[in-house]
């Protein structure tokens, strides 16, 4: 372990603020001569409720509160950790983390350096840690369930299953090698047919990787559209607040804007943008180039149309914006539904542009519908069936993370490849045992320092 490890950390574990109860963690060599020392317990219990006073370097009572001592090797981290349960006084607060941090051999934690001494104790692996990251920032119930099967579910498991098989397959070929003249002739295909099974499951598991990515961390979706559609008056209407200013002067959004919202239990991200149009001055082109940058980087869209702005330079800009998005996901909002001539110009945007007819859309009136809850349902009901939706009960493992992606791509290229050599069964097995090791860096086993970073970096401190 890194000699950095061998250091007592602390920590506030709660959210800093004024609360019932806030929780400091102690972890490392000196947390049980900490609770002796400065709680003056002389008998210090492992897992023990200690009700009792908490005293600073000059003796002064700083709080009453509970501290739980957990002995190594069962605490979380692995070490000896002490718990610290006080008032949560943000005068407290700061005096506990003041105090602390004066102690010798004592320092601040990093974030995510608990889990990180846990990972490094063996406590669990990398994929479990990332499930536990991925629990605690969930914020929707359907991030919550994914999460879940992440820590308690199949995930680690499936990986497991997938590096026994190939270590399975390595001692078939091996015995290929080894008794060439006695094996039987059809083993190469057996071999063969079991690799290609796994890469089937690799590969469902790359494929799904987007979609969980995006339930893990919220799908992007962007409100794109000519000028004066309404793109702004849908944005509020959607986030049910007045975020944006809503004109009939063309061009009056120069600038995006996004709110992150709960729709059915899907994180989304909704990016309100500047109509697409040749731009009147500087300010409404910058904004305008930002949206076509945007565009490029979001894999959702909502297209938002109105009866009053068909004409031939918008059928021109949305042309345009149909070919940016033409490999992506889109909807239609036709918008300004309560206009008298709504119907028959929905119509006509269709006839205008065939592409529209293949994609779904909805017509609304943010006038009329601004307070109504029913249509609110209705419009997230289209948009979660169209754009979101993400049966959580389909599998019980997830891969979420563009870490865990990199090595089930290289999993699958290196199985790839020694199907390609089983006539040279000693560059097979070479590829088999990449894919093995690519496994095992799924795991965090063959993880440096730096890439450890990147898993535990994004932790927040305390955990």
């Amino acid at each position: 372990m890194n000699k950095s490890y061998n250091q007592t950390i602390f920590a506030l574990s709660t959210t800093y603020g004024s609360s019932a109860v806030a929780i400091f963690r102690i972890s490392g060599s000196k947390a049980g001569e900490i609770a002796k020392k400065y709680c003056k317990i002389r008998k210090l219990k492992e897992r023990y409720v200690h009700y009792t006073h908490i005293f600073d370097q000059n003796k002064q009572i700083i709080d009453k509160g509970i501290i739980i001592f957990f002995k190594s090797p069962r605490s979380y981290t692995g070490e000896d950790l002490l718990e610290l349960h006080v008032h949560g006084s943000i005068a407290i607060i700061k005096k506990i983390s003041k105090f602390l941090s004066k102690l010798p051999n004592l320092r601040p934690a990093y974030p995510g350096e608990f889990s990180k001494r846990a990972f490094l104790n063996n406590k669990g692996n990398a994929l479990y840690y990332e499930g536990i990251n991925n629990l605690i920032h969930s914020e929707t119930e359907n991030q919550r369930l994914a999460a879940n099967r992440q820590i308690f579910g199949n995930t680690s498991q499936k990986c497991s299953t997938w590096r026994e098989k190939i270590l399975k397959t390595m001692a078939f070929v091996d015995a290929e090698i080894e008794f060439s003249e006695e094996v039987e002739k059809n083993n190469q295909n057996d071999i063969t047919n079991e690799i290609k099974m796994i890469k089937s499951e690799i590969s469902n598991a790359i494929e799904n990787f987007n979609v969980t990515n995006s339930l893990m961390h919220g799908s992007n979706i962007m409100i794109i559209g000519p000028t004066n559609v309404g793109k702004s008056s849908l944005f509020n209407f959607l986030i049910q607040d007045e975020k944006m200013i809503v004109s009939d002067v063309k061009g009056t959004t120069t600038d995006q804007s996004d709110k992150s919202i709960d729709i059915f239990g899907n994180k989304t991200n909704l990016i309100d943008s500047a109509g697409i149009r040749v731009a009147k001055n500087s300010i409404e082109k910058e904004g305008i180039n930002k949206t076509l940058e945007t565009i490029n980087k979001v894999q959702k869209f909502i297209l938002v149309l109105s009866p009053d702005s068909l004409n031939k330079q918008n059928v021109k800009s949305v042309r345009g914006i149909l070919q940016k998005i033409a490999a992506k996901k889109a909807v239609i909002v036709f918008n300004k539904a309560d206009l008298k001539t709504s119907t028959v110009k929905f119509k006509e945007w269709k006839n205008e542009i065939m592409e529209l007819k293949s994609l779904k859309s909805i017509s609304i009136s943010c006038v009329k519908n601004n307070n109504n809850n029913n249509m609110l349902i209705k419009i997230f009901t289209f948009i979660n069936k169209h754009l979101l939706l993400v049966d959580t009960h389909e599998k019980d493992y997830y891969f979420s993370e563009f870490r865990q992606s990199k090595c089930l791509i290289s999993i699958y290229k290196n199985l790839d490849k020694a199907i390609e050599n089983m006539s040279n069964l000693e560059i097979c097995n070479k590829y088999l045992r990449d894919a093995v090791d690519d496994l095992d860096e799924l795991f965090g086993k063959h993880d440096t320092e730096s890439q450890l970073g990147t898993i535990f970096n994004n932790f927040c401190i305390g955990k």
